[in-house]
């Protein structure tokens, strides 16, 4: 039986989610890779990692930037990157070409936080057809899912001293 949420077109997907225990504190990321061939699910890699002080805006951007890391550039298939965080959405979606026009200001007056990953993000989608849509987090979507208790446990581990 194929899932609903694999599309039925070659391309991979990549589920990203970030934890953060206190913002700022310490937090967690994972992204789940996988390649989808024919509406299959045919390969899957897990990445995770994290930093001891950090935000959550910050480590649902590093999950992305993880992800993307691993696929190279060669690849040609198309890239569903799926978050369930509506700033990450909206600002490769939408805010992206504003704030480049403005030197990376904000409608607001304020600079864009978190710059240096959104500019890795843009180097890592040049030239790629990247695809960054929002999922609802915790609305029984089994990859999301997935992907937010591999990011929690990486949390968790940077809370107890561990490394991710």
């Amino acid at each position: 039986m194929k899932n609903s949420l694999i599309p039925n077109f070659d391309c991979i997907l990549i589920y990203a989610d970030g934890a953060c225990s206190g913002n700022p504190g310490p937090g967690g990321y994972a992204a789940v890779l996988r390649r989808i061939a024919n509406g299959e699910e045919i390969k899957k890699r897990i990445v995770t990692g994290g930093e001891n002080e950090t935000t959550n805006i910050r480590m649902e951007m590093r999950a992305i930037i993880a992800g993307l890391k691993r696929i190279s550039k060669r690849e040609g298939l198309p890239i569903i990157v799926r978050t369930d965080n509506q700033m990450v959405v909206r600002g490769m979606n939408e805010w992206l070409p504003g704030w480049i026009e403005n030197s990376w200001w904000k409608s607001d007056g304020k600079p864009v936080s978190n710059r240096d990953l959104w500019e890795q993000i843009i180097d890592l989608t040049h030239g790629r057809k990247v695809s960054i849509v929002w999922v609802q987090g915790h609305a029984e979507d089994r990859m999301n899912a997935e992907a937010d208790r591999l990011a929690v446990a990486a949390r968790n581990k940077r809370k107890t001293g561990g490394r991710a």
